[in-house]
């Protein structure tokens, strides 16, 4: 999607600053089973662009961003630093985490000043640099405050000047801002680009990974869409909007639609033909989404609230929650057949309103009813069977998972299957002996 007014700050220059080449990520897992979490990613960060990676939990977003640094070595494939393969950290790269790694021993001056351990310059220069970036991001006069005795919202700008002093062209951001108040997270945005279009700093691009769509747009030059199992870039949006955005204005909400679309298509897809919800047919093995199952059902009352249909970003708003997370939430209640997602419209099926009507047994009942149609509780249920007491360690079981969803995160599966099955009063778990049982009461 290109728009008028291409920032100036985009170069025809060819070379990126980093870049993936066909690279695939896998990881062994406790079972000694592997995983794929990343699958034949073609990447490039240009110089002169702030790229932005969104898509649901488990796309591997923050994987990508670790490869680029050089803290992960992909299982298959090259990555380059400004067109040269590197070995070790990459020295193009500085990085700015979601928690803000900050030691509590250390002051602000001193957490900044870790970055510059492995520099040459003298304890002068350094101590100059410190100054310099504490300035930059308005952290004067707590040069010598201890993490304790910050908010959130300078703890992040202390990770940001420690980034800064390291005078990196790539700025490397992961969620930087997910743990923020909505405030605060609006303005280290606003001074992070302030930052880049002024050139007062060695940045030349950043790479951020978001799952806040407003976020993606308001900060990004080019995004990104990824997918799951395994991870994959399912679409590209180019974001030529100057700086600072209005995100009032028609050209930027027409973005977030975009990316928003592709996005429900990617964690609720909505098929052509007539609908029917996809784990209920009999051969279709699929991982119930991660959400917890009392979340859920609060999720389907305050739909039943809002009249049974709503647009899934609407509700987000509403709901003060992250619209990725909400989407996942409706997956997992399409699944059960709750819900119908048409397009980013959320609507209670007639099972769905059943079910909020009821009370707490017959809720249960109904759970219970719609996970024995999964064609993945059912696979569970026979392993448990094969057992004279119907018992199997959740070890042994793992491997199990792993065969039967290869590109999805065993325990993760399994923890939400244990939980879902507990309330459908199916299967039971026991914490001492780390055993998973069928429920025969």
């Amino acid at each position: 999607m290109d728009l008028p007014n291409e920032d100036t700050n985009l170069t025809d220059k060819e070379t990126p600053l980093a870049e993936m080449q066909d690279v695939t990520q896998s990881f062994t897992l406790e079972t000694g089973r592997s995983i794929t979490v990343l699958e034949h990613i073609h990447l490039a960060v240009k110089q002169g662009e702030i790229l932005v990676l969104t898509g649901p939990s488990g796309s591997g977003k923050s994987t990508c961003l670790r490869i680029l640094a050089g803290l992960l070595v992909p299982t298959i494939g090259t990555v380059l630093a400004d067109g040269v393969p590197f070995e070790g950290i990459n020295p193009l790269v500085s990085l700015v985490f979601q928690n803000f790694s900050l030691l509590p021993w250390l002051t602000v001056a001193g957490n900044i000043g870790l970055g510059l351990e492995a520099s040459p310059l003298s304890a002068k220069e350094k101590e100059e640099k410190i100054t310099r970036v504490i300035d930059l991001v308005g952290l004067e006069g707590f040069e010598d405050a201890y993490p304790k005795e910050l908010s959130g919202g300078m703890k992040q700008r202390v990770g940001l000047a420690r980034a800064l002093a390291m005078d990196r062209p790539l700025l490397c951001l992961d969620e930087p801002f997910s743990a923020l108040d909505v405030l605060t997270a609006e303005t280290l945005r606003r001074e992070i680009v302030h930052l880049w279009v002024s050139h007062s700093t060695a940045i030349q691009s950043i790479i951020l990974v978001t799952h806040n769509v407003e976020e993606a747009v308001s900060l990004g030059s080019r995004i990104l869409v990824m997918g799951t199992s395994p991870g994959q870039i399912r679409y590209s949006v180019t974001n030529k909007l100057p700086y600072p955005r209005e995100e009032k204005s028609p050209a930027f909400k027409a973005i977030v639609s975009r990316v928003r679309d592709v996005l429900t298509q990617e964690i609720i897809p909505d098929l052509e033909e007539e609908w029917n919800a996809p784990s209920l047919e009999a051969e279709f093995i699929v991982a119930i989404p991660p959400v917890h199952v009392t979340e859920t059902i609060g999720f389907l009352e305050i739909l039943a609230k809002e009249g049974g249909r709503i647009d899934a970003f609407i509700l987000a708003k509403r709901l003060r929650r992250d619209s990725v997370h909400v989407l996942i939430m409706a997956s997992a209640a399409e699944l059960l057949g709750f819900v119908d997602t048409p397009k980013k419209i959320i609507e209670l099926t007639e099972e769905g309103w059943k079910f909020v009507r009821s009370h707490i047994n017959d809720r249960k009942q109904k759970v219970h009813n719609q996970l024995l149609r999964l064609k993945l509780v059912q696979l569970l249920l026979q392993r448990l069977e094969k057992e004279l007491d119907g018992m199997v360690e959740k070890e042994l079981l793992l491997v199990d998972i792993h065969g039967w969803l290869p590109n999805e995160q065993p325990k993760e599966t399994l923890d939400t299957l244990i939980q879902w099955g507990r309330y459908g009063e199916l299967i039971g778990y026991n914490d001492d002996t780390k055993e998973v049982y069928i429920n025969r009461g």
